[in-house]
């Protein structure tokens, strides 16, 4: 399932602040921030829906993060 959000993130100092959490909160995540994008996009990569634990980390770093698209990949 790939998720995409628009954030508020718009620099590098700022990505650094979330990356760490990530790491710990979901250590396995496949996640990237288009930063050179208007929206800010994050684009994650789950097996499962982790929509609610992304907004959730970035909210509680004081950071926006909106659902804009799910996709489900079609099986392998």
């Amino acid at each position: 399932m790939i998720s995409i959000f628009k954030t508020n993130v718009h620099t590098e100092v700022e990505l650094q602040q979330i990356v760490p959490n990530f790491k710990v909160n979901v250590p396995n995540l496949n996640w990237h921030i288009d930063l050179t994008d208007c929206d800010k996009i994050l684009r994650v990569d789950s097996p499962v829906n982790m929509n609610d634990i992304v907004i959730a980390l970035f909210n509680k770093l004081g950071f926006s993060c909106v659902v804009l698209e799910v996709f489900h990949a079609p099986p392998k």
